[in-house]
């Protein structure tokens, strides 16, 4: 039987595509499919330790909230878990499959960090992301447990939303301007290279690109060959990555 929630959810999720905040809030609407005191979107970066979220609580997953969990981060059931290399990266757990909920609520790190809440165990949901950054999808609950099914939804929604991040940041990046010819030169490309290359990230085929500037299809090949060496890539995809994940100054650019 299919759950049309859980479609219904999916297609919001999808149809977001082009904007990161719009596909993390539409996917804040799996409360509607496992429901749960809070939603998280969370991102940490690796290096700067620094932590990003939406939640469909704010009252409840504050800024305060994130700083503490993120300044006592080694002490989470979870990041233990990770930490420790029992689980795989892509492993769908909860608290409570690794400690009991009594124990876990009278734990100092408990305490110190959810004391209030009334969050008695989690749900997560690895996100893949970016190098140097880890992101999930959280459910909190004030009451543990979660079912298989439950957990067989939120790890289908978990794919959706990391399936729409690639898209979406491809999209935000041709807002920004990383694909304008000018940033395309900064990289050492040739006016030319610059031009061809510009065109196929907003989705040209080589031929339609070949066709638009009169050119042949094998001088297009010749002339994207050379962007990628240049970049140090070896397709379209990588290049693009790269400079969506690139900083930039967009002042320079305009």
């Amino acid at each position: 039987m299919i759950n049309e929630v859980l479609v219904d959810v999916v297609r919001g999720i999808i149809a977001a595509v082009g904007s990161l905040d719009h596909v993390y809030r539409a996917a804040l609407q799996a409360n509607r499919v496992i429901p749960s005191l809070a939603v998280v979107v969370g991102h940490v970066d690796l290096q700067s330790g620094s932590v990003s979220f939406v939640s469909d609580a704010p009252e409840l997953i504050s800024d305060e909230l994130a700083e503490r969990l993120a300044a006592r981060a080694e002490e989470h059931p979870l990041i233990e878990y990770w930490a420790s290399g029992s689980g795989d990266a892509e492993d769908v757990v909860a608290i409570s499959d690794l400690v009991e909920a009594d124990d876990f609520t009278a734990s100092e790190f408990y305490q110190a960090c959810y004391a209030g809440t009334g969050i008695r165990d989690e749900l997560r949901v690895p996100i893949p992301a970016t190098s140097g950054t880890t992101s999930a999808l959280i459910f909190c609950r004030a009451e543990p447990g979660f079912t298989d099914k439950e957990r067989e939804h939120a790890r289908l929604i978990g794919t959706v939303v990391a399936g729409c991040e690639g898209p979406s940041r491809e999209i935000e990046a041709l807002k920004e301007g990383r694909f304008t010819q000018s940033r395309l030169r900064a990289h050492g490309l040739t006016v030319r290279e610059a031009e061809i290359f510009a065109l196929l990230a907003e989705g040209r085929r080589s031929q339609r690109v070949a066709n638009e500037l009169g050119i042949s299809i094998r001088t297009v090949e010749k002339h994207t060959q050379s962007v990628y060496r240049q970049l140090g890539v070896t397709s379209r995809a990588e290049a693009m990555s790269l400079l969506i994940n690139e900083p930039v100054n967009l002042a320079k650019l305009s």
